[in-house]
């Protein structure tokens, strides 16, 4: 909203600059976009007198015209026809001034007569749209003493302010709202405009002469009508040109004028139909019928719907109600009696119909963001004092006005104390009711509560609750009182599922791995491309009622679709060593209202191992098998890996296994299937794992034991065993008959070398450790513990000793 400084000081007397008043306003909530100076489009233009006028010797269109301008004589040849007599009050640009179309003015000789400067008009200065003569001051401006700067005696020299106010702030859509937020935040009086109509009160009751019926009365909550008589249609005063100019409104005529000049002062849209087009005075508010049309203002024919809400008189429609007027019962120049309408119409309807039409109007865009029906009144009286001002009209008697339910003011309690702990500082109730008070809000104190009972107008549609009110004072007193503080540290308790998941992303980070996110919604297809067999709980993914896509049309059952399309994204431009995994929820049907949630943790893994001062290996099935195996000793959970030959499922069977904790199945790993591959556009070998997270154990606490005190004593044993014996099975016999000296045990070697070793057979080296935490052990004693560990080894395995 733009806002003419020189107005909002006439309604709020403040000695408040330009620049500090955009500060103070900025902080208060209504932020100042924009300080625009006005009246400087020009430059070296005079108040001069008139002291002679006689015709040009060699052209009779053409007059010398000597002119007084405080300091000497001069002589300008002009051509305009309506040059005034000796002590007339003209407009003079002085030789050196500038005009706003960038033109310099000098000393020239037209038709062998010398010319200093020019006198102007309207449209050369660009304060208005005359251009057929001279700007002649009269009035108050003529009392203007020659020499006196162009932009003084217009009274140009304004300053406007260019205001962003937000959806709910529509009662600042007014130079009274601006003004009263002012007056709070400079503690200044607010000067409300005079709208006794006293002395222009003439005729009869207004109640013989118009007629309002208000037949949408949920869309119409409140509907007044005046009727104004014996007006002399013309211009504006200049003083009332400036003003609507100022904020960007051209001037049409004074009985137009008054209306904009009214809305824009205290935010109340109104409307002047010619009375005399008026079917008997009567205006009835409804809604369209579908398919009835109506001509606006601006000559086009509107096709409505049922919705709309229309202003009629008998025989059809005058206006659109709220957005624009009609051409059938516009003003025109012969108008002398008009019907002024002041109302309160739904924000709702009226925006329905401006945004389908196309017709965003200011009065829409007060109405859409509420008026208050409270003050409908009010505008109707000014508007018609100012039209008994400026165009010669009476008032008739009385007004009529439909207002069946009438608005009552809100009323909240607030504690003073509740503000204080929200806002970080003191609020007395004495501070308090004078903050609110400023901004027309009542306050009265409720005995021995310490609470405070605040009433607040009709205007302020946006103060509902206790909150609103302490934002009120925040925003009035500074939002610089808040003080600087720290938030407090205290931890928030955390659920163990959480602690997992931190404990899963450290441990993988650490590996090197990199963390996604992908949505919870994928494609029938993707699931299917997981080949998993017929009744798998992951193959019967949920439905989504209202997909955006159908790539995003079911819930995703696992995490595993969502990598490998993020592996073949980074495959396509060129990154070929990829390691990703992703903690987050799976959706499998139960039966019931909400489906069954488990939070799942996969990974996948593509590329190249590292390599020193050359490219490493690929990667194969232990490098992923060997982050399980991290895992579980980060979380301290034993696990152990299974064969698993199925054909079905995204694994490529005997490169998968199954993942088992105390005998429980927690997820899978393996290489990645050559048809899944296929199907998700993956060329290179890739390898991925999943585990259901919900499956994992409760995390233990660590136990901490004294570092040893003795030395071990390290011993190895090399074996030939079938083939297809795996170190897990070893480490199982190892475990089984552990003597209480074995500490640890490790496999170092798994040698295939073909000629060198029998066929079906392979050998393993394993290294064992062996202390005690008492004592230094000597070699018969773990000689003897190791030949017993070597002997049951050998046969659990069918192994030879090497």
């Amino acid at each position: 909203m733009r806002v003419s400084l020189g107005w909002l000081r006439e309604l709020c007397p403040t000695d408040l600059s330009a620049a500090e008043l955009g500060h103070r306003l900025t902080m208060a909530g209504l932020e100042v976009e924009a300080i625009v100076p006005l009246g400087e489009q020009f430059a070296g233009v005079v108040v001069a007198e008139v002291r002679g006028v006689r015709p040009h010797p060699r052209s009779p269109r053409l007059t010398i015209v000597t002119a007084w301008d405080g300091s000497g004589l001069h002589e300008v040849v002009c051509g305009a026809p309506n040059v005034p007599g000796a002590g007339g009050k003209i407009l003079w640009a002085r030789p050196g001034s500038r005009l706003p179309d960038g033109r310099e003015i000098g000393q020239k000789e037209i038709q062998g007569q010398g010319s200093a400067g020019m006198i102007c008009s309207e449209a050369e200065l660009g304060i208005g749209e005359e251009a057929g003569g001279i700007v002649v001051l009269a009035d108050e401006d003529a009392k203007s003493p020659a020499g006196t700067l162009a932009q003084d005696a217009l009274g140009l020299r304004d300053t406007a302010l260019e205001i962003n106010v937000t959806p709910n702030r529509g009662d600042c859509l007014s130079h009274l709202g601006i003004a009263r937020e002012v007056a709070a935040l400079a503690g200044t009086p607010l000067r409300r405009p005079v709208v006794s109509l006293d002395p222009f009160i003439s005729g009869g009751d207004v109640a013989r002469l118009v007629h309002v019926s208000v037949e949408a009365s949920q869309l119409c909550t409140r509907y007044s009508a005046r009727y104004i008589h014996g007006l002399r249609i013309g211009p504006s005063p200049r003083w009332m040109r400036r003003r609507l100019e100022a904020v960007g409104m051209r001037s049409i005529s004074n009985l137009v004028d008054v209306t904009n000049y009214v809305m824009l002062e205290v935010g109340q849209p109104l409307h002047a139909f010619d009375y005399d087009r008026l079917a008997d005075g009567t205006i009835i508010v409804r809604r369209a019928s579908e398919g009835e049309a109506i001509t606006t203002l601006d000559g086009a024919e509107r096709q409505l719907r049922s919705g709309d809400l229309l202003i009629c008189d008998p025989r059809g429609p005058v206006a659109l109600a709220g957005v624009m007027g009609g051409a059938g019962s516009e003003v025109q120049a012969g108008t002398s009696r008009v019907l002024l309408e002041s109302a309160c119409f739904d924000p709702i309807s009226v925006r329905k119909t401006a945004r389908r039409l196309g017709l965003h109007s200011e009065s829409s865009h007060r109405f859409e963001r509420g008026v208050d029906p409270n003050g409908v009144d009010f505008a109707s009286m000014r508007a018609s004092r100012l039209l008994c001002e400026l165009a010669g009209g009476s008032v008739a008697r009385g007004v009529v006005d439909v207002y069946p339910k009438p608005v009552v003011p809100v009323s909240v309690e607030l504690r003073p104390g509740r503000a204080s702990r929200l806002l970080g500082f003191e609020c007395t109730p004495q501070e308090v009711a004078r903050v609110l008070q400023a901004i027309e809000l009542t306050v009265d104190e409720a005995p021995g509560s310490g609470r405070l009972r605040v009433t607040c107008p009709t205007f302020r549609r946006d103060l509902e609750r206790e909150v609103d009110l302490i934002e009120e004072i925040v925003r009035l007193v500074g939002y610089e009182r808040i003080p600087t503080t720290l938030p407090g540290t205290r931890e928030a308790p955390r659920a163990t599922g959480d602690i997992l998941v931190e404990r899963v992303q450290d441990a993988l980070w650490g590996a090197g791995w990199t963390e996604t996110i992908s949505f919870g919604f994928t494609s029938p297809t993707r699931i299917a491309d997981l080949r998993l067999p017929k009744g798998h709980p992951a193959s019967s993914p949920l439905m989504l009622r209202n997909p955006l896509r159908e790539e995003q049309s079911v819930m995703r059952t696992s995490l595993v679709p969502g990598l490998l399309a993020a592996l073949a994204r980074n495959l396509a431009v060129g990154v070929e060593d990829v390691r990703l995994f992703e903690v987050g929820n799976v959706f499998y049907p139960s039966g019931e209202a909400l489906p069954r949630e488990p939070r799942s943790l996969a990974g996948v893994v593509c590329g190249y191992r590292s390599g020193w001062l050359k490219p490493g290996q690929r990667v194969d099935f232990f490098d992923i098998k060997g982050v399980l195996e991290r895992l579980s000793a980060t979380l301290r959970v034993p696990v152990e890996f299974s064969p698993l030959r199925s054909e079905d499922g995204f694994l490529h069977p005997g490169v998968a296994a199954s993942v088992l904790c105390n005998g429980s199945m927690l997820g899978v790993v393996g290489e990645v299937h050559p048809e899944t591959r296929e199907r998700f556009g993956i060329e290179p070998a890739c390898f991925a794992f999943e585990v259901d997270l919900e499956l994992v154990p409760p995390l233990q606490k660590p136990q901490f034991a004294p570092l040893p005190r003795f030395p071990s004593i390290v011993r190895d044993v090399s074996f030939l065993v079938g083939e297809v014996v795996s170190a897990q099975r070893v480490r199982q016999v190892i475990l089984e008959s552990r003597s209480p000296l074995l500490e640890s045990f490790r496999v170092l070697e798994d040698y295939r070398e073909p000629g060198k070793v029998p066929a079906g057979k392979k050998g393993m080296l394993w290294s064992m450790t062996y202390r005690a935490s008492d004592r230094t052990l000597t070699d018969s004693e773990v000689d003897e513990v190791h030949e017993g560990m070597v002997s049951r080894l050998l046969s659990a395995l069918g192994a030879e000793r090497r």
